[in-house]
């Protein structure tokens, strides 16, 4: 997969932007800022073989009261990826631009689980909070996580924020077996995932992805322009 691909939103915004000004009449040579974070993440070919295992991700009591952009990646069991992309720009150029672009490739892994345990929690957390808030909890195998923000300000002409991800999970085996012998076997895989009491009283942009298991994705994508 290439990431290259997720720049195309933003050089069509481009160049329809140049195509107006040209129209507009009186052509001048524009003026640009640009902020642009291109990243991927690929996770294939693992094989992760769990017995009796406890995997536990949380956030408790955690990015409250606060203010402007936060991201946060709590990842806990084998082969997991976090990542956080931010781009601001702020000018007052013809062309004010904000870019990222992400993605993620999950394939060709293998998760056996005899009787393990995957929790992910996010308790109390994000409360009273204002801006941009984003916020992964996962817990388990080949695990993904990604926020991504593009914030563009200025008192240009125009301008443009763009957020491209893309998610590709395929070909992935997970087996859950319960650990001990015959019908009488009770330590089986358990896999939860839980919310409580976050994100209250927030303003602006809150995003939360809690997971558990095996093979998931989470993305956060937040794009914002203001002239």
């Amino acid at each position: 997969m290439k990431t290259t691909t997720a720049l195309k939103p933003l050089a069509f915004a481009l160049a329809a932007l140049m195509a107006v000004a040209a129209q507009a009449g009186g052509y001048h040579a524009p003026t640009t800022a640009a902020a642009t974070t291109v990243d991927g993440q690929n996770n294939k070919g693992n094989t992760v073989l769990n017995d009796k295992t406890e995997n536990n991700a949380s956030t408790t009591d955690s990015y409250n009261h606060i203010s402007g952009v936060a991201n946060g990646n709590v990842l806990s069991g084998d082969n997991n990826q976090g990542k956080n992309d931010v781009a601001i720009v702020s000018g007052d150029a013809d062309f004010v631009f904000a870019s990222t672009g992400t993605a993620q490739s999950n394939g060709g892994n293998l998760a056996i689980n005899g009787g393990s345990q995957n929790n992910a929690s996010l308790n109390s957390s994000g409360n009273n909070a204002s801006g941009v808030i984003q916020l992964n909890a996962a817990t388990g195998t080949s695990n993904q996580g990604s926020n991504s923000v593009a914030i563009a300000s200025g008192n240009g002409d125009s301008g443009a924020a763009v957020v491209s991800g893309v998610q590709d999970v395929s070909g992935n085996l997970t087996v859950n077996l319960s650990s001990g012998h015959g019908w009488g076997a009770k330590s089986v895989v358990t896999n939860n995932a839980s919310v409580n009491n976050s994100l209250n009283y927030s303003s602006g942009v809150s995003n939360s992805n809690v997971l558990s298991g095996s093979n998931n994705q989470g993305q956060n994508n937040v794009a914002i322009t203001r002239f």
